[in-house]
């Protein structure tokens, strides 16, 4: 069974990234009102999910 936090940290990446490679602002470090939620969803689940693993003793 898939982990689910892995996954929803995988879909953030996925709709960051989406974002980011066509906005100018987000590109240029300064996030747009629609890219900074999405940035920190991502960091904040990247975070979540490091932590589990270093919890665990284990890496991926």
């Amino acid at each position: 069974m898939a982990d689910d936090l892995y996954t929803r940290y995988q879909q953030a990446r996925d709709t960051w990234r989406t974002h980011h490679s066509g906005c100018q602002p987000c590109r240029s470090g300064q996030h747009c009102p629609a890219g900074a939620p999405l940035c920190r969803r991502f960091t904040d689940l990247q975070d979540a999910f490091l932590r589990r693993l270093r919890s665990r003793g284990g890496t991926r």
